[in-house]
């Protein structure tokens, strides 16, 4: 059994868990270390039980509260090279880190995770495919070009965790300077509803059961706005749970 459970998503911080039997893992700590102590324990999460600590890329709001976390904490960190480089943590306060490279799987007990190139603005970014007993999920945020990769990875996927990070008429008809408006809609930027939505069209099938939309714009974007987009692009028909990833609390617990 896979259970995937988003405790925090947007440009404030990140961080999401993931569980297969005896294994835990959490996918970015971009929350400060007391506020993501208290998200794991708030969804009856034990953190010293966490197996490890992957890292989707360099970025504070995906690794604000990392460092303090796994301080004093026997968790190894997984981390593509150029991204610990980035960061500058220093390795020799963590307990033991691990490099990712694209397309090698990570297997810790019932738990296979295979990290996945994506395109933004960071030394090293990685979407996650995670597999568990024969339950397929993917997690792919912080990307400005849907690209082929991405579609092979997340097509068969049971549960999608997937960016849907503005409304483009919503983000030009902000206040962001011009030069901040091309990045967020840049080939290295973020995905954007529509974006998102073709994404969906397709790679998904009927093998989905649930969608997650992640990395909201809290300037750019509205929960309503990205759900019509994911609603349009699955059909009218389709029995594809849908949840909107919040910054402030936990997403309901999703199991398959």
């Amino acid at each position: 059994m896979l259970k995937i459970q988003v405790l925090a998503s947007g440009s404030s911080g990140n961080a999401t868990l993931v569980h297969a039997g005896g294994t835990r893992i959490l996918i970015d700590a971009g929350l400060s270390a007391r506020a993501l102590t208290g998200r794991i324990e708030a969804v009856g999460v034990d953190p010293e039980s966490l197996s490890a600590v992957f890292v989707s890329h360099e970025h504070t709001d995906h690794i604000h509260g990392l460092r303090v976390f796994l301080k004093h904490r026997r968790i190894p960190l997984f981390v593509a090279p150029e991204s610990l480089e980035a960061s500058g943590l220093d390795i020799a306060s963590l307990h033991g880190v691990e490099s990712l490279d694209g397309g090698r799987p990570v297997t810790l007990g019932a738990l296979t995770v295979t990290p996945f190139l994506l395109p933004h603005d960071a030394a090293r970014t990685f979407g996650f495919r995670m597999e568990a007993g024969g339950v397929r999920a993917a997690l792919a945020t912080d990307l400005g070009t849907p690209t082929g990769l991405l579609r092979e990875r997340i097509r068969g996927c049971h549960c999608l965790l997937l960016e849907f990070n503005h409304d483009l008429d919503t983000l030009m008809d902000s206040r962001y300077p011009p030069h901040i408006k091309m990045r967020i809609r840049g080939n290295l930027g973020h995905l954007s509803n529509d974006q998102a939505g073709g994404v969906l069209r397709e790679a998904v099938n009927g093998e989905t059961l649930a969608l997650y939309l992640m990395h909201l714009s809290e300037n750019n974007n509205h929960p309503a706005l990205a759900r019509m987009a994911a609603g349009e692009a699955l059909g009218p028909d389709t029995r594809v749970r849908i949840e909107v990833a919040r910054p402030h609390e936990p997403t309901p617990l999703w199991e398959g």
